[in-house]
């Protein structure tokens, strides 16, 4: 009986390289498309962006996906630096006091990158189920751009281009985007704010719509709970602390710097500890690295040497490493499709 296989990948950045990494060594482990091994795909912010990209369709193949993985990441790679400009020198210094007043970055690049690579498909033409948060400044609310609701609601059917505007929308980083969304206006911010780690919001999801028919397996049967797989993905944190004096003397100046990072590392934890107690042993898994060095830990750092170094924090703790290879090839073959 085939199991209902769901893929849960954080915000980050440009830090979604960890991810995709992992999933590439999915790929080989299996000899099998990501695509096909997951019957859900849910993504906040990198994550997101990671999911519509990867639920795309080939528009010369409707069954195919758009890309592949190594093409995700070679988008990653090529345009880092376009979303996030690198900066050095006197225009570093005017940055970092501009981005006391205004988002640190302009839109501009990363539309410029959407509109490149994200068709004009709607999130009901997804090629697999998928859930994408933000969170709406108008209403105060959490919103999820989920296929499976847009397909019987018009209305509900976003742009994918717009539901990784909204997704994206990192304060601090980059200014908020509105568009119309059920017939109301809303003013999304990057979904990390509230929930950065998805894989509880998908488990929710399946939980309370696995058999009402919105969701199926891949024989065509209902989600049971017994049924549900996570595999969730971080991209990475840097575990370094704020010490006592730095913490009653900080101003805004040097909280700006951390304080993302801060929340979005807390809501992580607390919903990987949430979505561990409510899934049996070999039901769910974690995966992320550390970040052992502060330089190369925050998640705009397009520089080629901060993406060397994720990439060989990945290999060394994960891809690469025989506890942690263990515990994947033992939950992949949890997984039945």
């Amino acid at each position: 009986m085939p199991t209902f296989n769901i893929l849960s990948i954080d915000g980050g950045g440009l830090r979604g390289i960890v991810p995709i990494s992992i999933l590439q060594k999915i790929e080989s482990m299996t000899g099998k498309k990501v695509q096909d091994v997951f019957d859900m795909i849910a993504g906040t912010s990198t994550g997101g962006l990671i999911a519509c990209c990867l639920t795309l369709r080939n528009n010369k193949n409707q069954l195919s996906p758009q890309y592949s993985l190594e093409q995700i990441a070679d988008i990653y790679t090529r345009y880092g630096n376009t979303i996030f400009p690198i900066r050095s020198g006197i225009d570093k210094i005017l940055h970092r006091i501009v981005s006391l007043l205004a988002p640190s970055y302009s839109p501009e690049g990363l539309d410029r990158v959407l509109r490149q690579f994200i068709s004009q498909q709607t999130i009901s033409e997804a090629l697999r189920p998928v859930l994408v948060s933000t969170y709406d400044l108008n209403s105060n609310q959490p919103v999820f751009f989920k296929s499976s609701e847009a397909a019987g609601d018009a209305s509900a059917d976003a742009r994918i281009y717009d539901v990784c505007r909204a997704t994206s929308a990192a304060p601090t980083y980059l200014p908020a985007y509105s568009f119309t969304y059920k017939n109301q206006l809303i003013t999304g911010i990057d979904g990390g704010v509230f929930v950065n780690n998805p894989s509880m919001a998908a488990l929710a999801e399946i939980s309370r719509y696995g058999n009402a028919g919105f969701y199926h397996k891949k024989d065509g049967t209902p989600v049971a709970y017994d049924d549900i797989r996570i595999l969730s993905l971080g991209t990475g944190s840097y575990e370094g602390t704020i010490s006592e004096e730095e913490a009653v003397s900080w101003g805004q100046l040097q909280w700006i710097t951390r304080i993302t990072d801060i929340m979005m590392k807390g809501v992580n934890k607390s919903t990987h500890y949430e979505t561990h107690e409510m899934l049996d042993q070999g039901k769910y898994l974690r995966l992320s690295i550390e970040i052992r060095n502060e330089k190369y830990a925050d998640m705009a750092d397009a520089r080629h040497a901060t993406r060397q170094y994720l990439l060989q924090q990945v290999a060394e703790q994960v891809t690469e490493n025989p506890e942690q290879l263990n515990l994947l090839q033992q939950f992949l073959s949890n997984l039945h499709y």
